[in-house]
């Protein structure tokens, strides 16, 4: 028999195993034993949703098709809604029982201090804000667009994330305002998710290519905070469709939220027309139809459970 082989980084790993903490991505994969607060293994979430036409079509589509929707998710910015819209999207979520988080602005790529990000080394500042006015302008959104009655919002950055922490600690903005950390956090480990909990997400959307290791690692280091797994990409992100883990990823991520359909675009700043919507949709469809195949025992998010972030009329 083949002896196996002495694995490098040996004090590191001995470290990080005598701490329980995540020490090899070589490591027995295990069901999580948490569930949403209301009970429930995974929810849907359908970004892109960025205007009231298009939540409208994508909602009329998904209802037909008989599909499961737990929220949708605005990816561009708030700021560029009006509060008209904002209020007929929120009205239309709270109709249907469906949650919708807003992203707050400005981020560098709409920022008039934007010329670093725009340069070819901005790239890896990310959507960082890097300016007062910003974060000014960040917490004037989160106070209008809780105003209007939204209850979740997403942020883009650290500090604006405990920024919103702090609003929601002091009563500047509802005690039940829920916050969720993009993908353009950069949360790629379970020291990064454990930062972004303690700094006030409650749910955070993992960046698309971390393999199941990781993110059992993330559900040990904080049990309760929800992740966001995209299950696939955007084009111009590596376009991968990873559907055929979604059994895996809701036994090891729950409580967990099955992000669905970005790869019906190239861009999230591509215009989305009703074949993007059509295609979208049949994303989710083929998603959740490996997991319903799979046998496994997986109960969908339950009606209870903040973290479907329902729309609250104020």
């Amino acid at each position: 028999m083949t002896d196996l082989i002495s694995r490098g980084a040996s004090r590191g790993r001995d470290w990080l195993r005598s701490n329980n903490l995540a020490y090899s991505d070589e490591i027995p994969l295990e069901a999580s034993t948490s569930q949403f607060e209301g009970g429930g293994h995974y929810g849907v979430e359908v970004p892109v949703i960025n205007s009231f036409k298009v939540l409208e079509a994508t909602l009329t589509l998904l209802q037909r098709e008989g599909l499961p929707v737990t929220r949708f998710n605005e990816t561009l910015g708030a700021f560029l809604l009006s509060d008209a819209e904002v209020k007929d999207m929120l009205d239309l979520c709270r109709e249907n029982g469906v949650g919708m988080v807003f992203a707050l602005g400005p981020r560098p790529e709409y920022d008039r201090k934007a010329a670093f990000y725009r340069g070819g080394f901005g790239g890896s500042q990310g959507r960082r804000v890097n300016n007062n006015d910003a974060l000014a302008v960040s917490a004037d959104e989160a106070i209008r667009l809780t105003e209007l009655g939204c209850r979740g919002l997403i942020a883009y950055d650290l500090g604006v994330m405990r920024m919103l922490k702090t609003m929601r600690d002091t009563g500047a903005i509802p005690a039940e305002t829920q916050f969720k950390a993009s993908s353009h956090c950069i949360v790629s480990n379970p020291f990064t998710s454990k930062i972004y909990e303690e700094n006030g997400a409650d749910s955070v959307t993992t960046i698309h290519d971390l393999g199941l290791p990781v993110f059992q690692e993330m559900r040990k280091a904080s049990p309760n905070l929800v992740l966001d797994i995209p299950t696939d990409v955007y084009g111009q992100k590596g376009g991968f469709i990873r559907f055929t883990e979604v059994p895996e990823l809701v036994q090891i991520g729950s409580p967990m939220m099955l992000k669905m359909g970005a790869s019906a675009q190239g861009h999230p700043s591509d215009p989305v027309n009703q074949t993007t919507i059509e295609k979208r949709v049949q994303r989710v469809a083929l998603g959740l139809e490996y997991l319903q195949k799979s046998g496994i025992k997986a109960d969908y998010i339950g009606e209870t459970s903040p973290q479907r972030i329902l729309p609250v009329k104020v």
